[in-house]
Order: structure tokens, then sequence, then C-alpha cells
């Protein structure tokens, strides 16, 4: 196991020896520099995502579900709550006092 972790550092700083000698040659060159050899794990993501957030806001079918869930939660919530206020009137026990 100690072997196979000290190949793969080896073969993790030699990476990120190259990509930092490119960077360097980019820059004598005034070039941009080359991508990043060790992506962002959470940016690729949100890239794939990106698509599904903006039908989220513009999608007119989207924001139709949205309202009837909105509604239908709306709905729940007055049941729940009898219609008339929230919980127990006055009190804990009905505005008696004694």
């Amino acid at each position: 196991m100690a072997v196979a972790d000290m190949e793969y550092r080896a073969g993790k700083k030699a990476k990120k020896k190259a990509f930092a000698e490119l960077k360097q040659v980019a820059r004598l060159q005034g070039k941009a520099p080359p991508p990043s050899p060790y992506p962002s794990a959470i940016k690729e993501m949100q890239a794939e995502e990106k698509k599904y957030v903006h039908d989220r806001f513009l999608n007119p079918k989207i924001l139709e579900i949205v309202r009837n869930t909105k509604a239908e939660k709306a709905a729940r919530m007055q049941d729940q709550q009898g219609g008339a206020g929230c919980g127990q009137p006055r009190g804990w026990n009905g505005g008696q006092r004694w």
C-alpha cells in the first residue's frame, strides 16, 4: 500500500510541476494559461446543472407547477389551522381563568 501511495504522490507531483511549467511558458509568451488538470468537481456539477437552474426560473411549465404546488401548500396549511387563527384561543386552557 505504501508503494502505491508513493507512486500516486510522485505522479501527482509530476503533473503539478508540468502544469506549473506550462503556465510559466504561457505567461512568457503572453498567452492565456492552459486549463487546470485538476478541475473542481463542484464546478463540473454546477456546469451540468446550470441549464436546469435556468429552466426553473424561465420555463412556463415549471412555473405553473410551482404555482400549483404553492397553492396546494397554502390550502393544506389552511386546513391544518382549521381556518381560524393559529392553535388554541387565548392561552392554554381556552381562555378560562381556573
